[in-house]
């Protein structure tokens, strides 16, 4: 699992609440929100929560609209184009804290565990 400062649970909980929904929430209009961190790598703004992403679009005042991406499509289609285009996730950025920039082999990976995890509670260990 990425790395969080001390007390930032921020990339755990979006994994968690992402498995179990089976979905994320990203910014769009006439294409995808991206961002660019210091060291200018390119990230796609992604949250588990459509209120997370309507309020960092307030705080940034674009014209983009919370749009829900299921987890089939985000992992089958964008995140292919994403890394052909060197993009990578920012994890749930706020007005107060920058998104947790993680690459997407790791957030495949985490999400693909946090999955089988629900699915064991759901579903009982399958033999």
């Amino acid at each position: 699992m990425a790395n969080e400062t001390q007390g930032d649970t921020r990339y755990a909980d979006f994994i968690r609440e992402v498995a179990e929904w089976e979905g994320v929430w990203a910014l769009y209009h006439n294409g995808w929100l991206l961002r660019t961190t210091e060291t200018g790598q390119k990230y796609c703004p992604i949250f588990a929560m459509r209120d997370e992403a309507k309020s960092f679009e307030a705080s940034i005042q674009s014209d983009h609209v919370p749009t829900a991406i299921t987890l089939v499509e985000l992992m089958e289609s964008l995140m292919v184009q994403w890394r052909a285009e060197d993009i990578m996730a920012g994890i749930c950025p706020t007005p107060a804290k920058p998104a947790i920039v993680v690459s997407l082999d790791q957030v495949s990976s985490d999400l693909m565990t946090a999955l089988k995890d629900v699915m064991t509670e759901r579903f009982g260990k399958q033999s």
